[in-house]
C-alpha cells in the first residue's frame, strides 16, 4: 500500500505504482511472472528477428525478379512460407503469454486491493473521508484490469518498437549510401528523412487533433449527462408514475439526447480532418522512400531489391518513431485507471493508520473475555477530527438492558465505536470477545442467494438445521418465510424495512451471543413490534446484555437504565493531526504526467 505523509499527500505517481504492484514481480517465490516476462521478451526478440529476415527477404526476392531468376524466385517463396509460419507462431505465443500475464497480475492486484479494503471496517471508514475514492467497485473491477493490461501492453510494445528502431535504423543507414546535396556528400539520408517524416506527421497531427479532443470531451460529457438522466428516471420510476410525469420526463430525456448532436458534429468534423491526413500520411509512407531512392536505382547504384528493402526499413523506422503518437490515448487511459486505484489504496491506508493509533489520543479497544461492556472517559470525534461526544462513561453488566438515545448522529457514532468500526476519538472501550458480541445496525446485510444463507450469515448456509431456522423466524413474526428458505430471491428488495429488522433479531436468536449491541435496530418497527423484539431477546436470551443505542419507538420502561446523549456543538477540534490531514485532503492535487495531457490534445485518434 502506498505510503502517505501526515498531510495526506501520496508519493509520486510511479513510486506509488511500484509500491502497489512491485511485490508481484519481486516478491519471494514469484517465479511465474518472471518466467512469463522472460518468455515474452524472447518472443518479442523473435518477432523482431523475423521482421529483419522479412526485410532481407524483400531484397532477395526483388533482386531475383530483377535477374529474371526462376530458381531464385522459387527459393524465396519457400523461405517466405517459413517466415509466414514463424510469424503465426510468434504472434500467437505473444498473445497467449500476454493474456496469461494479464489475468495473473490482475488476480494478484485484485486480491491485494480487496484484502486491504475489505478488512476491519476499512471499506466503510474509507467512504467517510474526503478524496477521490468513490465507486470502489469500478476501481477494483475495471480500473485494476486496465492498469494491469495497459502496463503490460505499453511495456511490451515499447520494447518491441525500441528493438525495431535500433535494428532498422542500422539497416536503413547502410542502405542509404551516400548522396550529394549542393556538392556536399551526406551519409544516411534515409534515416534523416525518416525522422523528419515522423516528426512532421506528429506536428500536423497535433495541430489537427486539438479541436478534436475538445469536441470529444464535450461529447463524452453530454453522453454522461444523458446516461445519468436515464439512471435517475429508472430509480425514480414509482414517483414518476404516481405523479403522471411520463410526458415531462420524455421531453427532458429527449432534450438531453439532442444536446449530444452539436458535440457529435464537431467531433465528426475533427475526425474527418484527421482521417484525411492519417490516410495520406500512411499511404505516402509506403511510396515516399521508393520515390527518394528511384534516382539511385535508375543510376544503377541501387538494386531493385535494395530499393524495396530500404522502403520497408523506412516504414519500420517511422512506425517505431510513431509509438508515442499511437499510444498517447492508451497511456492517458492507463494513467487515469492507475490513479483511481492508487486513490482507493491511499484512502484505505489513511484510515488504517488512523485506526492503528494508540495511547492517550486514540480509542483503545480492550477485547477481553470480561463480564462487562463499557466505555471510560470516551471522546468521540467526527471523521474530520472535530468532537461529537465528550467524557462519556458507561458500564453494562451481563443481563442488563440499557437504552442510549439522544442526538442521532452522536448515537450513531457511539454505536460504531462500540461495534469496533469507528476509530476517531480517544478514551477506553472495554468489550467482550468478538465471538460473544453481536452488533446489529438498522439494516442487516443479506448476501446474494437463498434466505437460508442470508439468515445464517456469516456462517455457512448448512450451519443451522431447518427446524432451528423455522423456530427463529416464527419467534420474530416471520412464519410466512419458513417455506421460502431456499428461494434465491433478492431479499433486501423483497422484504420491507420492518421485516428486515425482524430478520436481524432472528439472526441474533440463531447465534445466541452474550452481548447484543443494537443501533437503530428497531426504528422501522411500530411501538408494539419494537417492544416485542426486545421481549423475545429477554425470553430466549435472558442472560445476555442488550444495549440499544439510537432511536427506539417502543417504551423506555423495557430497559433497566437510560442515558441521553448530547452532541458537542462548538466544532472543537479533538484530533488535531487528523483535522490537519483532512484540510490538506480537500485541496486539489496536481495531476501526474501532465505532459500526457498536453500532448494528447494534439494526438487524439
Amino acid at each position: 500500500m502506498a505510503d502517505i505523509d501526515d498531510t495526506g499527500r501520496p508519493p509520486p505517481f510511479f513510486a506509488a505504482f511500484i509500491r502497489l504492484s512491485g511485490r508481484y514481480w519481486a516478491g519471494a517465490g514469484r517465479w511465474k511472472p518472471r518466467l512469463l516476462v522472460a518468455l515474452l521478451v524472447a518472443v518479442i526478440v523473435a518477432q523482431v528477428a523475423i521482421a529483419i529476415r522479412l526485410n532481407v527477404w524483400n531484397a532477395d526476392l526483388f533482386d531475383a525478379l530483377e535477374r529474371h531468376s526462376t530458381d531464385g524466385a522459387m527459393a524465396q517463396i519457400g523461405i517466405f512460407v517459413l517466415i509466414l509460419f514463424g510469424t503465426m507462431v510468434t504472434n500467437t505465443a505473444h498473445l497467449a503469454i500476454r493474456r496469461l500475464l494479464y489475468i495473473d497480475w490482475r488476480r494478484w492486484l485484485t486480491g491485494r486491493v480487496i484484502g486491504n479494503w475489505m478488512q476491519d471496517g476499512r471499506h466503510y471508514q474509507a467512504g467517510l473521508i474526503p478524496g477521490d475514492h468513490a465507486n470502489p467497485d469500478g476501481r477494483i473491477a475495471e480500473d485494476i484490469r486496465i492498469a494491469a493490461e495497459g502496463a503490460i501492453d505499453l511495456a511490451s510494445s515499447l520494447f518491441s518498437c525500441l528493438l525495431l528502431l535500433v535494428t532498422f535504423v542500422g539497416i536503413l543507414w547502410s542502405l542509404s549510401g551516400w548522396v550529394s546535396i549542393a556538392g556536399v556528400p551526406l551519409p544516411g539520408h534515409l534515416v534523416i528523412l525518416a525522422f523528419l517524416y515522423a516528426g512532421t506527421g506528429a506536428v500536423v497531427a497535433f495541430v489537427l487533433g486539438r479541436p478534436l479532443v475538445r469536441a470529444t470531451d464535450a461529447r463524452q460529457t453530454r453522453e454522461a449527462d444523458f446516461r445519468f438522466s436515464l439512471v435517475r428516471a429508472r430509480e425514480s420510476a414509482e414517483p414518476i408514475a404516481l405523479a403522471r410525469g411520463e410526458t415531462a420526463e420524455r421531453a427532458r430525456l429527449g432534450g438531453q439526447f439532442e444536446a449530444i448532436a452539436p458535440a457529435w458534429r464537431q467531433q465528426s468534423t475533427g475526425l474527418a480532418r484527421l482521417v484525411a491526413f492519417s490516410s495520406g500520411y500512411g499511404t505516402l509512407a509506403v511510396v515516399f522512400p521508393v520515390l527518394v531512392g528511384t534516382s539511385r536505382f535508375l543510376a544503377g547504384t541501387l538494386t531493385l531489391g535494395g530499393l524495396m528493402q530500404s522502403a520497408q526499413a523506412f516504414q519500420q523506422v517511422t512506425s517505431a518513431l510513431s509509438w508515442p503518437v499511437d499510444n498517447l490515448p492508451r497511456i492517458a487511459e492507463w494513467r487515469a485507471s492507475v490513479e483511481r486505484v492508487l486513490a482507493l489504496e491511499d484512502a484505505v491506508r489513511i484510515v488504517t493508520l488512523e485506526a492503528a493509533r494508540s495511547g492517550e489520543t486514540a480509542i483503545n479497544l480492550d477485547r477481553t473475555a470480561a463480564n462487562w461492556l463499557g466505555v471510560q472517559d470516551l471522546w468521540v470525534a467526527a471523521p474530520d477530527g472535530t468532537a461529537m461526544l465528550s467524557a462519556l462513561t458507561l458500564q453494562v453488566a451481563q443481563g442488563e438492558r440499557v437504552l442510549v438515545d439522544g442526538d442521532p448522529e452522536a448515537a450513531a457514532a457511539l454505536f460504531r465505536v462500540v461495534a469496533g468500526i469507528w476509530p476517531w476519538g480517544r478514551g477506553q472501550v472495554e468489550l467482550p470477545a468478538d465471538a460473544d458480541l453481536i452488533a446489529v445496525g438498522s439494516r442487516p446485510f443479506l448476501p446474494e442467494g437463498s434466505l437460508r444463507r442470508a439468515l445464517g450469515f456469516p456462517a455457512a448456509p448448512d450451519h443451522h438445521a431447518d427446524l432451528v431456522l423455522a423456530e427463529a423466524l416464527g419467534r420474530v413474526g416471520l412464519e410466512h418465510l419458513t417455506s421460502r428458505l431456499d428461494d434465491p430471491t433478492d431479499w433486501p428488495r423483497t422484504l420491507s424495512g420492518a421485516e428486515l429488522q425482524r430478520l436481524s433479531f432472528a439472526r441474533v436468536l440463531l447465534f445466541q451471543p452474550g452481548w447484543i449491541v443494537l443501533g437503530d435496530a428497531t426504528d422501522a418497527l411500530d411501538a408494539d413490534g419494537a417492544d416485542r423484539m426486545l421481549a423475545v431477546l429477554a425470553e430466549h436470551l435472558p442472560s445476555a446484555a442488550v444495549v440499544l443505542i439510537g432511536r427506539h419507538p417502543g417504551s423506555a420502561e423495557t430497559f433497566n437504565r437510560r442515558m441521553t446523549l448530547a452532541r458537542v456543538g462548538d466544532g472543537e477540534v479533538l484530533l488535531h493531526e487528523i483535522y490537519a490531514r483532512r484540510q490538506a485532503m480537500v485541496k486539489p492535487r496536481p495531476r501526474p504526467l501532465r505532459v500526457v495531457d498536453w500532448l494528447r490534445q494534439g494526438f487524439a485518434r
